[in-house]
Order: C-alpha cells, then sequence, then structure tokens
C-alpha cells in the first residue's frame, strides 16, 4: 500500500513540474503602464532598445529576477516584471518561442538577430536610428575563412552577418547596397 501511495505522489509530482515547464514556454506579458522601455540587458543602466505600449504582448522568452527577455514584432529586450502582467495564453500576433542563436550590434545603426524558431534558423535586421525591421527572413549557414556567416534565404538584398571564429565577440552585418558595418556580439547561444 505505501509502495502504490508512493507511486501516486512521485505521478503526481511529475505531472505538476511537467504543467508547469509547460506554463513556462507559454507565457506572454501583457504591458500594464503607458509606455515599458525595452532595455538591452536586465537591468536600467542598459540602453533602451525600443518601448512598447500599454496592452501590447510580447512573448516572455527568458526570466532573470524582476527582468524579462520578451519578443515582440520588431522589438525585443529586456523589461521590468512589475511593469507588466503575465497570462498564461498569448494573444493575436504573439509569436512562437524563439531562441537566440546571435545578436550583431553594429556600431553605427544596424541590429542583427540570427535565431530558431520552431526549428528554423532565422535573420532579423533592425535599423536603430529609423525603428524599423527591414528583415525577418529565413537564414543558411556557411562556415568558411575563419568566419561563420548567417545568410538570409528570402529577399531582394542579400544579407550576410559574419561572426569571427578567431574573435568570437567580433562581428560584422553586410547587406548588397549598404556599407559594411561592424559590430559587437552581445549575445549568443551557447554550446550544448
Amino acid at each position: 500500500m505505501k509502495l502504490k501511495t508512493l507511486a501516486v505522489a512521485l505521478l503526481s509530482t511529475a505531472t505538476a513540474i511537467g504543467l508547469s515547464i509547460s506554463a513556462a514556454f507559454a507565457q506572454v506579458a501583457e504591458v500594464s503602464i503607458d509606455l515599458l522601455n525595452v532595455r538591452s540587458g536586465p537591468g536600467t543602466n542598459f540602453a533602451v532598445r525600443g518601448t512598447i505600449p500599454r496592452g501590447a504582448q510580447a512573448k516572455i522568452i527568458e526570466i532573470q529576477g524582476l527582468w524579462l527577455y520578451i519578443v515582440t514584432g520588431p522589438v525585443e529586450g529586456w523589461v521590468y516584471a512589475p511593469y507588466v502582467t503575465i497570462l498564461d495564453q498569448p494573444g493575436p500576433g504573439v509569436e512562437a518561442p524563439a531562441t537566440t542563436v546571435m545578436v550583431c550590434n553594429g556600431t553605427n545603426r544596424t541590429t542583427a538577430r540570427v535565431y530558431r524558431q520552431s526549428g528554423e534558423l532565422k535573420l532579423r535586421v533592425h535599423d536603430r536610428l529609423d525603428n524599423l525591421t527591414w528583415l525577418d527572413t529565413p537564414a543558411r549557414i556557411e562556415t568558411s575563412s575563419g568566419a561563420t556567416a548567417y545568410i538570409n534565404i528570402n529577399g531582394e538584398q542579400t544579407t550576410r552577418v559574419l561572426q569571427s571564429q578567431g574573435s568570437p565577440t567580433n562581428c560584422s552585418i553586410q547587406t548588397s547596397n549598404r556599407p559594411l558595418e561592424t559590430g559587437v556580439v552581445t549575445e549568443i547561444e551557447q554550446p550544448q
């Protein structure tokens, strides 16, 4: 009898843990203040990447203390958790969870994010000066001549985000009709 009770308790605990993990992956933040700053890191000492208005929803990718890493449309970064309400179900327009592979912050105006979503490698390029995402498309990876290149598959322009293999914190963003922009890798997927 004790063995049966123990088995039921273990099964209940495993089910509860499984449900908690599932709920964590489905979490969405809804902005509860007029205008919420989205920052490049988890703290007020990090630069503001953009803002999102009251009622906007964003997928929660990571939680670090009182800070949430969120993605919504072209804006992604860290927000202060007390300024949002965490929902169990996303509203319309909230994308499936994505895993960041690498972010190259150009020294001039461009940020390129390489990420995986639903098993597919993608490349998103955002112009910080104009606050405009001008590329968000499937990508492929090439490794040669001391660099790893992430290249868009679709689109009129060819965009390459290069990450130096010798110095993995150095990167550059090359687009067919724009000047080369060097940058710094601010996020990188850790090898498993």
